[in-house]
């Protein structure tokens, strides 16, 4: 049994694998408190080999280390300093997030293709790595509530929407106009994004969502062939195991 702690800007994961099998999978608010007494019943099970953390939160990182250190739980951290089994077209392969590392080792564990990767969570993320481990790089986009967010926040007049698809795309009200934007203008860009990168590497990459959005992409993005909720802690499954 390996636990393995996907952290996010706004969620954590905590996932408990059996062999390479989810099992027991807990979701809470990255700016919560850790909710401690359920993480110690899990990193005291006496069937439990160790842990694996993909994280883009520092403190909470050095948490769950402690954590783990203090009940005597091996841990893998997920960064480019590791052997994760991927070669970095990168400038500085350091400044590269764990969570777009466990995602696209995830890809290559589970599919075994060159794959472009969609991470829609805070923000999104669109990575390219082919089946022999190289990453050859990507793109980052604000995600669709990050956007409602900075359109309220940085106007004086515009008001923060619920993001969902408009029944038009030209909005009758403000509010639909916003939602259009955000909504239709994401599918567009990530769409976009896909046919121009299968252009310059090739149609035959096969292409993933995951992520908090990434259900919503996959119905709306014909590019995207299928949606995988736990990409990214099933990555950070495999490079704990590279090491256990």
């Amino acid at each position: 049994m390996v636990v393995v702690f996907d952290i996010g800007n706004t969620n954590i994961h905590v996932g408990v694998y059996r062999g390479k099998t989810l099992g027991r999978h807990l979701v809470f608010p990255t700016k919560s408190r850790l909710p401690n007494a359920k993480i110690k019943r899990i990193l005291t099970d006496k069937k439990l080999r160790g842990a694996a953390i993909a994280s883009v939160v520092p403190s909470v990182t050095k948490q769950i280390v402690n954590l783990c250190t203090k009940y005597g739980v091996s841990v893998v951290v997920v960064s480019s300093k590791i052997d994760c089994g991927i070669t970095y077209a990168y400038r500085d392969p350091s400044t590269l997030g764990a969570d777009r590392i466990a995602a696209v080792t995830g890809a290559l564990a589970r599919f075994r293709r060159d794959a472009i990767v969609v991470d829609a969570g805070t923000a999104i993320t669109i990575d390219v790595v082919l089946s022999g481990g190289e990453y050859l790089g990507g793109v980052i986009l604000p995600g669709m509530h990050m956007l409602s967010e900075i359109m309220h926040i940085r106007t004086a007049q515009l008001p923060e929407v619920v993001v969902r698809k408009p029944r038009n795309l030209a909005g009758r009200s403000t509010e639909e106009c916003i939602q259009s934007g955000i909504f239709n203008g994401t599918m567009m860009m990530v769409g976009g994004f896909i046919k121009e990168l299968k252009k310059q590497y090739g149609s035959d990459f096969f292409c993933v969502s995951t992520g908090g959005s990434g259900a919503l992409l996959a119905r709306h993005i014909k590019d995207i062939q299928k949606y995988d909720a736990d990409l990214g802690m099933y990555g950070a499954l495999a490079i704990y195991y590279r090491y256990a």
